[in-house]
Parts: structure tokens; C-alpha cells; sequence
């Protein structure tokens, strides 16, 4: 029997097997097999079950080309990691004159496509198309200027983008200060302002210098300090405040003064880490002074109508040993219905004597027992890979799937500032997270080779936007006559 003469169902199921290289390879075997590679069921399956990096989906609206061309451009991207013959290209013509405001890091890069621009000392946040050429105002601050900008950007259920970003804005003509937060909805059609909501200064402060978003659950806080911070549920847009400190197991927690605070927001809890701002140096795994506590909330069964922003419910609690000072959610929460726990991973990096290392954290909340109050945290430690230098800059793109792409700057005293990328599949809930850089390589053989030439690298304190879809990486440069211009780099 030849493999044309099997009945398309059952060719389909073999076609699931094959990674999306293997699809291509397919299709150049003869005229029958190619056109089945043109089906759009092949291109649905291949995009379900691969183990790339890649937007939400597939959903009804992706045509077969859209799946199979980002497929295609995220499995390049892995390959292209150590190609040397990378062009870079500005984006400057459409943008005169505003090209002055692209300054500091308060700019950011949405999916590769649309450039965010906040007019600092101005009213505007404005919006480029980098395909299409287009300008967009997205928002104007009636009467008043934008002193402060920060965003968050994560996937829409419909395939597109959101982003939520927190501006200060100075009223001109008193003195008053006020905090928005801001929905932009970014799609086919381009950047959309969906509602802004006024955040009370009383709840709030003026000093939010964080967000962090999940698939439904939004949180900002002020990481120097335990009191400024705040949560939203992105569905009902209710505020809620966090509970005062306090701890089951360590009574003394909520008369300490001073905690770096790091809150990763996720489909069904916030994580709150605290770290004593006296321990975060030199952190010892084997010091039990060392151990941090870790905290979830979630939103109160019975909304609290009383109040206009309703308190969080503390769930569960625990240990543990980490140097949480930047961290990236990796798979949004997932509840298994037989033992109620939930499983949240996330990344983060830590900086020791010349060596950045990375992980992956598996943190499990389990339902409390009989007679206890909170459910306990158990957390487990996967490190992926090292880099020799200092990360000043690192950018992931997440599929909330538990796969990732990331790229990272790293300041090494020997060779200067060096780029690595790096490819991540952690989906399944089972076996540990595996980091690797390009299609089944491990990158612990290639810890120490530079991912990018020499040619590409930049200052110290380089801002990067990073699409790990599309493989299209933004930084800002200084272009003819000083002014400033948006280079980029495709990889796919």
C-alpha cells in the first residue's frame, strides 16, 4: 500500500506527527501530498501540538496561511539564532517629526507591528503602524501632561493584543496629579483606546512603577514598598486593594517596614514574593534567614459591595529561596479538577559573580487541609541555561502555553555587551522546563558562542522591544543629524 492511497482522515492523523519542517519536506514529495499540505486542517493540527513559541490560537478567524506562515516564520527564527548576516533596518521616514520623543525607555514595541510613543511634557500617546506606514493618536490628556508611562502588553482571546498601561498626568492649570489606567486593543484593523478608567490617588499613590497582566487578572504595585498596590479584574474592570501584611507562618511579617515586592498576576491568583531589602544581596540556599515568603491571592467569592475597591482573599502561603528581581509569566494558571491544585510557571534570572543563570519556577497551590485557613505553596526550581556577564536587558515573548523567546543583553567585562537568544518549551505539566536555542539543540553546548555578530552590539543601557513570534527585535539609535531612529532586525 502507498502512503497516497490511505484515506485522508487517517493521513491527517499521521501529518500530526510531523514538526512543520517535516510538512514543507512533504510537500515537495509529489503533486497528491502537496496539495493535502494545503488543507487547512494540516496547518490547524500543526499549530495545536507545536512546540514553538506563537499567538493564541488557532482560532476560526486564522486562515490556512496565517498558521502556516507564523509557523513557519517562528521555526526560522530558532534556526537563524547564530546567522550572521542579519540587515538592519530604520523606520524614520513616516515619523518626522515626533522622532524626538523617542527617548529614555518610555516607548514600547507591540507585537512587532505597532510602535508606542507617549509624548512626554505633552498630551498625545501616539501610535505607529511599522507595516502599513500609519499614524495613529490613540489618546489625548485633555488639559493636562503625561509625566509617566507604563505598559503591559499580553494576548486577546480573539487573537489580537491588549495592552494596559498606567499614565500620570498633571492637571495645567493647578496642581493636581492623577493616575489612568488605559485599554488600547491592538488588531488587524489597528490600535483601538477601548476605555481609560481613573485610578483614586488615595488607593493608588503616585509612585506605580510596575504591571504585571494574566489572561484575566491585571495588578500594578509599587515594588519598594507593601502598601501601594493594586488589582483589577480585566473582565468585571472592579479594583481591588490587597489585604494588609500579614503571615500565618511568620507572625513578625507584618511588622517589618520595608519589602522589595515582586506580584505576578495570572488567570485565577496573584503571586505577591517579598524579599527584606537587608537579605536580597547573596542569597544562600542553605541559609534558612535567606527563605522569603510567597504569597497568593485571589479574587473574594462574595464581592464586598461596601467599599468602591473590595480587599483580596489571601489563599495559600509559603517558603521560598529566590532572587526574584525580575521575573516573566510563562504558563497562566491551570487548576486540575480532580485535585484542585493549580500550577503557575514563570522565569526569571539572577545576577552572581559574572554569570547570569535562568530558570524556570513551578509553583503548585494545593487546597488547604482540614481545619487550616490557607492552602500551602510548593515551588520547584528548573535552571535552564547560563550566560557568562551581567543581563542589563531581557525580553520573552509567552504563549501563556508554557512555550517562550527570549533574548537577553549582557555585559561581559572581557568582550563588552554580547546578545544570546533562546528558545523555551515548558508545556507539559509533568517533566521539567527545557531551555534550548533552535530546533533540539541544547544550549549548554552553545552557552558561550555570541547569538548575534559583534556588528550588533550597543551601549550599555540599550532598550529593547522583542517579538519572539515574528523574530523582530527594536531598539532605539541615533540616525542622521542626531535624531533618533527605530532600528530593526528580522530574523524570520
Amino acid at each position: 500500500m502507498i502512503l497516497t492511497s490511505l484515506p485522508h482522515d487517517a493521513l491527517y492523523r499521521v501529518l500530526r506527527f510531523l514538526s512543520v519542517r517535516e510538512i514543507i519536506c512533504l510537500r515537495l514529495v509529489c503533486k497528491d501530498l502537496g496539495d493535502l499540505t494545503l488543507h487547512r486542517v494540516v496547518w490547524h493540527d500543526a499549530y495545536t501540538y507545536a512546540k514553538l513559541p506563537r499567538p493564541l490560537g488557532p482560532l476560526d478567524s486564522h486562515s490556512r496561511e496565517f498558521l502556516e506562515n507564523t509557523l513557519v516564520k517562528s521555526t526560522q527564527v530558532g534556526i537563524k539564532w547564530c546567522k550572521q548576516a542579519l540587515r538592519i533596518t530604520s523606520k524614520a521616514t513616516w515619523f518626522e517629526p515626533e522622532w524626538s520623543a523617542l527617548q529614555g525607555d518610555q516607548w514600547e514595541v507591540v507585537s512587532g507591528s505597532w510602535l508606542i510613543i507617549p509624548l512626554i511634557r505633552g498630551s498625545d500617546i501616539l501610535c505607529y503602524d511599522l507595516e502599513r506606514g500609519l499614524r495613529h493618536v490613540v489618546y489625548h490628556a485633555d488639559n493636562a501632561l503625561i509625566l509617566s508611562f507604563r505598559s503591559t502588553t499580553s494576548e486577546a482571546a480573539d487573537g489580537g493584543y491588549i495592552m494596559h498601561a498606567m499614565v500620570m498626568e498633571h492637571n495645567r492649570s493647578s496642581a493636581l496629579f492623577s493616575q489612568k489606567l488605559l485599554l488600547i486593543r491592538f488588531s488587524s484593523e489597528g490600535p483601538m483606546l477601548e476605555y481609560t478608567m481613573v485610578i483614586p490617588v488615595d488607593i493608588i499613590g503616585e509612585g506605580m512603577s510596575q504591571l504585571s497582566a494574566g489572561q484575566r487578572l491585571l495588578c500594578m504595585s509599587d515594588h519598594l514598598t507593601g502598601t501601594l498596590n493594586l488589582a483589577m479584574d480585566t473582565h468585571s474592570r472592579v479594583l481591588y486593594q490587597f489585604p494588609p501584611p500579614s503571615s500565618v507562618i511568620d507572625p513578625t511579617f507584618g511588622t517589618k517596614e520595608t519589602y522589595l515586592k515582586r506580584l505576578i498576576a495570572t488567570e485565577t491568583h496573584i503571586l505577591a514574593m517579598f524579599t527584606p531589602l537587608t537579605k536580597i544581596t547573596q542569597l544562600s540556599d542553605d541559609d534558612e534567614n535567606s527563605r522569603q515568603i510567597i504569597q497568593a491571592f485571589a479574587i473574594p467569592q462574595v464581592d464586598d459591595t461596601t467599599t468602591s475597591s473590595p480587599t483580596l482573599q489571601l489563599t495559600h502561603e509559603g517558603h521560598c529561596n529566590l532572587d526574584i528581581e525580575r521575573v516573566s509569566l510563562l504558563c497562566d494558571s491551570m487548576t486540575n479538577a480532580v485535585t484542585r491544585q493549580t500550577q503557575i510557571k514563570f522565569l526569571a534570572h539572577c545576577m552572581r559573580l559574572n554569570l547570569t543563570k535562568y530558570f524556570a519556577h513551578r509553583v503548585i497551590l494545593s487546597p488547604p487541609l482540614p481545619g487550616q485557613k490557607l492552602g500551602d505553596i510548593s515551588l520547584s526550581t528548573e535552571e535552564l541555561f547560563s550566560v557568562p556577564g551581567y543581563a542589563n536587558t531581557m525580553k520573552f515573548t509567552t504563549s501563556f502555553d508554557g512555550h517562550a523567546r527570549g533574548i537577553c543583553v549582557l555585559h561581559n567585562e572581557r568582550d563588552g555587551t554580547e546578545f544570546y537568544g533562546f528558545t523555551i518549551d515548558a508545556s507539559s505539566m509533568n517533566r521539567p522546563c527545557t531551555g534550548i536555542v533552535g530546533p533540539g539543540v541544547d544550549i549548554r553546548d552553545v552557552e558561550a558562542t555570541e547569538s548575534f555578530p559583534s556588528s550588533l552590539r550597543m551601549t550599555w543601557n540599550v532598550k529593547l522591544a522583542f517579538d519572539g513570534n515574528l523574530g523582530r527585535v527594536c531598539y532605539r539609535k541615533r540616525g542622521k543629524e542626531g535624531r533618533n531612529v527605530l532600528a530593526i532586525i528580522d530574523l524570520a
